[in-house]
């Protein structure tokens, strides 16, 4: 029983999870991301309750992005030179004494959208603490399942905010739901505030002895150079943005397709979309982390570029009238307690874009953790989050605005096929192709 039992505590996960500052730090980032997550969803869907408008939702999204396109970099600088754990608890602190403004006024965009402009600004200075605190708080041989706890921990953060967020709204109303996420980002705040100091302490040393304390102009000239001298570095880069922008169209335009594709209350894409999406991410991270680890990261990134056009175009499909016949003809080949209807396929969908998600989100990452020098890893993610602000701005408020006169379903088809050009680009088919053609004629 005792070889057991130490077998067991030795396995890195167990033994970093019996530890109590890295316990605390995991316990701290896991809620306040179920928060976060949970809050985007909780403000899409009760400014499309309030609008019913697409173009709305791209002006939340525009409120948020924002504040990541002007302090992000900054975040990730001063992140660099200061305590984190009072990063963490601050970040958390602030943020949930903000949402309370929404428990007492909840009928005007014109409050919705400043409260969700001042936790993006808050959000800028918190995240670029949260991943570069690891090697503070662990060993460096520690520092794979450490990195894997945190992964398992941000996916899982996502599967239950983003799951639970329709829930929440239904069972606690509106109001009640902002004083429960409220309550989480205190939770958050508690458990930072339980980290061991030591060690923070020692990592401010060793990041002020380096010198980083330099104007934000050359950090940021310094930062750009590290990423365009690292081809890899530059491509994981690009996939990084990409992912995300293709993330926030798809926020703006999800309430709409929840209506007028599938026909049901936005609330209830909980359950329907984002449960599985989530489930496939869990599960390819799980993957990437045993069974394809040797698999090349490039190779990973572009099954999950090109999985990710073909989710996008076959989205609209999942309309009832559209795909009512289809359902009908494969229903008559399947015995009848395994008959199919429309969900099913929407669950297939999200469950794959899930998972293209993560092929390009996880190799990417580790691409970037590989190749930058620690001293730089913050203000690298800040520089990350400031591009995806940029160049996710203008299309989100066109793919609302369009989606708004031509429908959700005809953007959906158009950014899918967009997504699938763009990867036979990077993989100069394309351009093979067109030259193969010009030679024919």
């Amino acid at each position: 029983m005792n070889k057991i039992f130490q077998k067991i505590t030795s396995n890195g996960i167990v033994s970093l999870l019996s530890y109590p500052p890295y316990l605390y730090f995991s316990l701290s980032v896991f809620f306040s991301q179920v928060a976060f997550n949970m809050l985007n969803i909780v403000l899409i869907f009760l400014i499309f309750h309030l609008t019913s408008s697409n173009l709305a939702v791209s002006f939340l999204l525009f409120s948020i992005l924002i504040p990541q396109i002007l302090l992000s970099f900054i975040g990730g600088v001063i992140a660099d030179v200061s305590n984190k754990k009072k990063i963490l608890i601050f970040g958390n602190l602030i943020r949930g004494i903000v949402l309370i403004l929404l428990f007492y006024n909840l009928k005007s965009v014109f409050i919705i959208y400043p409260v969700a402009l001042i936790i993006s600004a808050i959000t800028q200075f918190y995240v670029p603490a949260e991943a570069p605190l690891i090697p503070a708080l662990v060993k460096k041989e520690k520092l794979v399942p450490a990195n894997s706890i945190f992964g398992i921990g941000l996916f899982g953060s996502i599967l239950i905010g983003y799951v639970l967020a329709g829930p929440a709204v239904n069972l606690l109303g509106r109001p009640g739901v902002f004083l429960g996420l409220s309550a989480i980002f205190v939770i958050s705040a508690f458990f930072a505030f339980m980290i061991s100091d030591k060690k923070i302490i020692e990592s401010k040393i060793k990041l002020s002895e380096s010198g980083l304390k330099k104007s934000i102009g050359e950090e940021l000239r310094n930062s750009y150079s590290i990423i365009r001298k690292t081809k890899e570095v530059g491509d994981a880069f690009f996939l990084l943005i990409f992912s995300q922008i293709i993330i926030f169209i798809l926020a703006t335009l999800i309430p709409g397709y929840a209506r007028n594709i599938l026909q049901v209350p936005a609330e209830d894409l909980s359950i329907i979309l984002f449960a599985p999406a989530a489930v496939g991410m869990l599960l390819s991270a799980m993957l990437i982390g045993s069974v394809l680890h040797r698999v090349k990261k490039n190779n990973l990134m572009k099954i999950g570029v090109f999985m990710s056009g073909a989710v996008l175009v076959l989205l609209p499909f999942t309309s009832r009238i559209f795909s009512r016949g289809i359902i009908d003809f494969i229903n008559l080949f399947m015995p009848e307690f395994f008959h199919i209807n429309i969900f099913s396929f929407v669950l297939l969908l999200a469950f794959l874009a899930g998972l293209a998600n993560a092929f390009i989100f996880i190799p990417s990452q580790a691409t970037i953790q590989e190749h930058i020098p620690q001293d730089f890893r913050s203000k690298i993610y800040g520089l990350l989050f400031a591009f995806i602000g940029v160049f996710s701005l203008f299309p989100i408020l066109i793919a609302g605005g369009i989606a708004d006169i031509i429908g959700v379903g005809s953007v959906l088809l158009f950014i899918g096929l967009a997504i699938i050009a763009i990867g036979l680009i990077r993989e100069k088919f394309l351009f093979s192709f067109f030259w193969w053609i010009a030679r024919k004629k």
